[in-house]
C-alpha cells in the first residue's frame, strides 16, 4: 500500500486522544478488531510499532506520534476539501487558544467530543504560552482559551488545580546528579519555579534546553538528561514521576484555567468550556 487511506489516520488520531482502542473504536462507531486491522496495516507498511503499553492505556510509538503530526494535516485536508466542494459551510466560528501539551489527550478528547455535538461549527484552534494566549484574547483574536497558571486571576474560569511533580526517564537517574540538570524550556512558565524552589533548597542546577522546539524538554528528560516538570497524574511516553524520597524540593500545583471573550462567540465559547471541563475534571481525578 502507498496510499494513505484516511480513514486509518482518523482511527489512530482516535487512539492517541483516547488512550485506549476500545474506547477509540466506539467513538469512530467501528469494531475493536477493525480497528487493531487498522493499526496493523499501519505497522505494516512502515514497518514500525504503532501502540505501547503504559499503565493501564496505550500510548502511541515514538514513531506514530511522530506520524501523528503529518497525519492530523491530511485529515484535516481531507475534511476541508470535501466541506469545500460539497457546498457545506458552517453555522458559526469558534477561535480556541490552547496550552495544554501536556494534557493533550483529555483536551482532544473534548475538542472531538464539542465537534462531533457542533458539526457546523467551524473551530480554529491554535496553541501557545499562556502569557501569548492573554495577550491575543485581549488583542480580539481567541474567543476562548485554556491556561496553566498558579493561580486564577479575576476574569478565569478555574476548572482544575493539579500539583506539579518532578518527572523522569523511567528507571532513570539524572535526578541525583550535582548540578540538576533541568530539562525544561526557558519559556515555560513552569521553569522559573523551578528554580527558585532548587535555589531555596540549596541544590545547584544547570539549565539542559536552550530554545529550541516545544518537544525537547521531553526527549532530553525520557533520555535520562534531565528532569522535568509535570503534574501529577499525567502520562507521557517514556516519563514518570521520581521516587526522590524528599531529595528534590516540593512544587506548586498548577492551576488550569478559561478565559472566555465577551463577543458573539460567547456562548459557543461557553459551550466549549463545558466539554473542557468534563475532560479536565477526569485529569484532577486522576491526580488526585
Amino acid at each position: 500500500m502507498r496510499n494513505l487511506d484516511i480513514a486509518t489516520l482518523r482511527s489512530l488520531q482516535a487512539v492517541a486522544e483516547y488512550g485506549a482502542v476500545t474506547r477509540a473504536a466506539e467513538a469512530l462507531n467501528m469494531t475493536q478488531s477493525a480497528l487493531s486491522m487498522q493499526m496493523k496495516r499501519l505497522e505494516e507498511l512502515f514497518g514500525e510499532r504503532m501502540l505501547a503499553k503504559q499503565g493501564r492505556g496505550i500510548v502511541l510509538s515514538d514513531f506514530a506520534a511522530e506520524l501523528l503530526l503529518d497525519a492530523r494535516k491530511l485529515v484535516a485536508l481531507n475534511d476541508h476539501i470535501v466541506a469545500r466542494f460539497t457546498g457545506e459551510r458552517p453555522e458559526g466560528r469558534l477561535r480556541v487558544g490552547l496550552t495544554s501539551d501536556w494534557m493533550f489527550n483529555r483536551v482532544a478528547q473534548a475538542v472531538r467530543a464539542f465537534k462531533q455535538a457542533n458539526p457546523r461549527i467551524e473551530l480554529i484552534i491554535n496553541d501557545g504560552r499562556s502569557k501569548d494566549l492573554r495577550v491575543a484574547m485581549r488583542r480580539g483574536e481567541h474567543d476562548v482559551i485554556l491556561t496553566t497558571e498558579f493561580d486564577a486571576p479575576p476574569g478565569a474560569i478555574h476548572l482544575a488545580k493539579v500539583d506539579l511533580v518532578w518527572a523522569g526517564a523511567s528507571n532513570g537517574n539524572a535526578w541525583t546528579q550535582r548540578p540538576l540538570p533541568v530539562a525544561n524550556s526557558p519559556h515555560c512558565a513552569y521553569t522559573p519555579v523551578a528554580e527558585e524552589a532548587l535555589d531555596r533548597a540549596g541544590i545547584e542546577w544547570s539549565q539542559t534546553v536552550a530554545d529550541a522546539g516545544s518537544d525537547t524538554w521531553r526527549v532530553l528528560a525520557a533520555a535520562d538528561i534531565g528532569v522535568t516538570l509535570l503534574p501529577r497524574g499525567i502520562l507521557q511516553p517514556g516519563l514518570e514521576p521520581i521516587d526522590h524520597g524528599g531529595a528534590l524540593p516540593p512544587l506548586p500545583a498548577t492551576w488550569l484555567n478559561v478565559y472566555v471573550a465577551d463577543g458573539p462567540a460567547r456562548c459557543m465559547a461557553a459551550d466549549f468550556t463545558g466539554y473542557l471541563r468534563s475532560a479536565i475534571c477526569q485529569v484532577a481525578a486522576v491526580a488526585a
